[in-house]
């Protein structure tokens, strides 16, 4: 038999609670923005990577890779969030169904027509900054679907008579003569972003947020504004629970 007060509560939850209400404490609720979250840590992993660069490579890619992930992951919760707040609730669904998600790149297209028609008109698909957003996401999706051998290869260089002995990642400029590799083998041509996770550098990650700042300009302005007004998309306002306010 379980020790308690007859009641169905123990001893020792009896002793936190007494603790609990003998201390004065006051409860918050605030309303999360996972877009604001994680884009901030995107940017401390981003700015991570920048000072471990001079230290070591190593450690600098795998901060920069941290700081992809988590860069694409804000672009994800940016969109869900505004359809389920700003589309309507016949369309929206579409895109917030967590259970049949819909391709990012087809969420970002398809939100001006869920949330109505806007006034700024139709953003050419060709025109930046979507073919580079686009193949931001394409890097992402490849560390996610890495496919058979022939498309995971990567490529490193040594320059004969170096005493380090050390690789270094293959860049198109490395490329030597009579070698049947081409550029896009190593890199997505829109981007310059290295095809090799290990090959991903800081200085790659301002390329990372200016694509995806760009692409969060266009879409707000497909929207007439309505997706950064008065900083929706990362403000988490607060309000007191505990205790009750009286009005």
């Amino acid at each position: 038999m379980p020790a308690g007060d007859g009641t169905g509560t123990t001893w020792r939850e009896g002793l936190g609670r007494a603790a609990v209400e003998s201390v004065p404490a006051e409860v918050l609720e605030t309303l999360v923005s996972p877009f604001h979250c994680l884009y901030q840590d995107a940017l401390e992993f981003h700015q991570q990577a920048r000072l471990r660069a001079a230290h070591s490579d190593a450690e600098s890619s795998r901060l920069a890779r941290a700081a992809v992930v988590l860069y694409v992951a804000a672009a994800e919760a940016l969109v869900h969030q505004a359809a389920a707040e700003l589309g309507r609730p016949e369309l929206a669904r579409l895109i917030c169904d967590r259970r049949r998600p819909v391709p990012l790149e087809d969420a970002w297209r398809l939100l001006p027509l869920c949330v109505g028609e806007s006034p700024s008109g139709y953003d050419p698909p060709e025109a930046p900054p979507w073919p580079q957003f686009c193949e931001l996401l394409e890097l992402r999706r490849a560390w996610a679907y890495p496919g058979v051998e022939s498309e995971r290869r990567a490529y490193y260089i040594r320059r004969v008579g170096d005493a380090s002995g050390s690789f270094r990642p293959l860049e198109p400029r490395d490329l030597p003569p009579g070698l049947r590799l081409s550029a896009e083998q190593l890199i997505y041509p829109r981007t310059g972003l290295p095809r090799d996770p290990y090959a991903l550098r800081a200085y790659h990650l301002d390329t990372v947020r200016g694509i995806l700042d760009a692409a969060i300009e266009a879409l707000d302005r497909r929207l007439g504004g309505l997706l950064t007004r008065e900083g929706r998309h990362r403000r988490e306002p607060c309000r007191m629970v505990y205790p009750a306010t009286r009005g």
